[in-house]
Order: C-alpha cells, then sequence, then structure tokens
C-alpha cells in the first residue's frame, strides 16, 4: 500500500501545486477500497481541474476547484474529504453570497463530480447579481475598501462630500428594491430618508440599473467614476477620514459623529472623540470644553466641546 501511494504521489507531481505526501495519504486513507473509491471520484471530474492538500496532521484531505464564470471572475470552491470518508459526507468551502452545502450524501451513489456540477449551476445563477454590482462600480463612487470579495451583497455609495449610501443586494433578485442604509449627519440623512420613503413605490424592477432608480426616486445624480479627478479624489478621501486619527470613517463597525454646522459636517471616531474630550478636561478653560459628564450608573456619556476645525459645539451622547 506504502510503495502504491508513494509511487502515486510521485507520479503526479505535475498536476498538483501542493501534493500530500505518502505518509498523509496513508494516515487519511483507511483502507484502499476507500483510497480507490476516491480516486475514482478525481478521475471522473478529472486531475486537470483540481488540486489537492492535506491538513497538517493528515485527517483532512481537500479538493480545490476553480471555476471561471461567463463575466471572466474566478470562483474557489474547497471540499473537505474527512477520515471517514465515504462514510461522513464532505463539506465544502467557498466564497459566494449564498450558501453553499451538501443537503444530500450518500456513501454508496453519491459522487463528488455532483457537487462540482452543482457548484457550477450556483455560480451562473449569480451572474446577474454581480452584474449588477458591476454596474454600480461602474456608475457610482465606491467607497469600500478595494479588493471587495464576490460573497459581498453591499456597496457603499457616495452621495456627496457629507452623505454616502449602503445598499444592499438580494443574490436571488437582483432587480428588486435593495436594502438602503444612508450615513452621515443626521440632519441630512434624514431628508433622503424622507424622499426613499416617498418614493419607493416608484422603484421599477424592470430597470435593471439601481443608480437610475435610486436617481430618480431620490431626485439625486451620483457622482461618477468617469470624472473623477486626483485632486477630487483627495478631497474625498479627507472629507471621509476621522478629524482626530486622520483613519477612515467608513468603516461599518464604529460609530461616527458629525458636526452638523451647514459647510462643515466634520467625521469623527465616536471613541477617538471621547478619548479627545477626557485628554482636555484637565485643561478645560483653555480649550473651551463645555461639558462632559459620565453617568456611571447609566453606563452612558454624554460629552460636549468644540469642533476641531469649524469650533461650532458638538454634543454626543
Amino acid at each position: 500500500m506504502n510503495s502504491f501511494l508513494s509511487g502515486f504521489s510521485s507520479s503526479n507531481t505535475n498536476v498538483f501545486d501542493s501534493c500530500p505526501s505518502s505518509s498523509n495519504f496513508t494516515q487519511f486513507v483507511h483502507d484502499a477500497q476507500s483510497f480507490l473509491l476516491l480516486l475514482s471520484h478525481i478521475e471522473e471530474i478529472s486531475w486537470s481541474s483540481i488540486r489537492l492538500s492535506s491538513s497538517s496532521d493528515g485527517s483532512i484531505l481537500t479538493l480545490h476547484h476553480t471555476y471561471i464564470d461567463l463575466g471572466d471572475r474566478s470562483h474557489d470552491l474547497y471540499i473537505d474529504i474527512p477520515q471517514r470518508w465515504p462514510n461522513e459526507r464532505p463539506r465544502c468551502r467557498t466564497n459566494l453570497p449564498v450558501e453553499f452545502n451538501i443537503e444530500i450524501w450518500c456513501p454508496k451513489t453519491s459522487r463528488l463530480i455532483e457537487i462540482i456540477t452543482n457548484f457550477h449551476s450556483v455560480v451562473n445563477s449569480l451572474q446577474s447579481f454581480w452584474t449588477q454590482l458591476n454596474e454600480l462600480e461602474r456608475d457610482a463612487i465606491v467607497l469600500d475598501e478595494k479588493p471587495i470579495s464576490y460573497a459581498s451583497t453591499t456597496r457603499r455609495l457616495k452621495i456627496n462630500d457629507n452623505v454616502h449610501v449602503q445598499i444592499q443586494i438580494d443574490p436571488y433578485n437582483p432587480c428588486a428594491f435593495p436594502s438602503i442604509t444612508f450615513h452621515g449627519p443626521p440632519m441630512l440623512v434624514r431628508s433622503f430618508d424622507e424622499r426613499l420613503e416617498q418614493n419607493r413605490n416608484h422603484w421599477n424592477d424592470a430597470h435593471s440599473n439601481i443608480i437610475l432608480n435610486l436617481e430618480h426616486i431620490l431626485d439625486i445624480t451620483f457622482p461618477s467614476n468617469i470624472f473623477l479627478k486626483s485632486k477630487s479624489q483627495t478631497k474625498d478621501d479627507q472629507q471621509q477620514e476621522c478629524g482626530i486619527c486622520y483613519e477612515s470613517t467608513i468603516d461599518m463597525n464604529e460609530t461616527v459623529i458629525y458636526c452638523e454646522t451647514t459647510n462643515c459636517f466634520k467625521q469623527y471616531h465616536e471613541k477617538c472623540w471621547k478619548i479627545w474630550l477626557r485628554k482636555k478636561v484637565p485643561q478645560r478653560g483653555g480649550c473651551d470644553v463645555l461639558d462632559i459628564v459620565v453617568d456611571e450608573r447609566m453606563n452612558t456619556t454624554t460629552a460636549s466641546g468644540p469642533c476641531l476645525f469649524c469650533k461650532k459645539n458638538i454634543i454626543v451622547n
């Protein structure tokens, strides 16, 4: 058995990026019948379309398959074959916006090639979804950090220097009305929310272009990448950064506060703002910090102080 595995491994080194060693194969395969069954499955798939690797302890063998879709996008499927193969079902890992699992696995009749075929089918069914996202990136200024995963269903689009919108598209119905959330100074976001609520019934599912739909119901024109110049890009980057740490404020995991003074609307991370205020409290008279109160019982903080840019007061709860 060992000599057979050694010969198999060495004779196929040109096929694999990283082929498991014979010792790992021996550790993985508990009997010759299981091993030969696995070989027959791989033969059906074609050796040229997969790569093999194993976990460090040899307990899992992984088949890596790459599929290029009609949009020239590359999608990876990892099929983990457990030690109890074929009695234990394989596990799949992908980078798709929808869940991809093996629902039914019968050791005697199920084949690995069926998983590959199903993967191709799911990827092909998502072409309209990725096309919609490509159109967003083509027709608007996308603020998400690059590269963006094919699994992502959201895009953050710039509306103006102070407001951006997060759009979440349904992969199964990409032309339907998406989930829409505006981000920016509350007084500006409020007006966009009101327009959206008033006009959302004007959304046209038959119109495949999301940008045109949004421009129609919001009565706006999205700034376009086509006319984006390096100077304006620098200004945009500065507008979307914290006025204290100068890091981006686009990350949805962090709370952002805004100076609501017209023509300012400077952004700050809430944590940066409160840390800055606390550091300035001992010099209260000199830095114009108006108030900072910490209620330990309610675990809340109310803080106020001047915007570092326009000097107008900001209140944070």
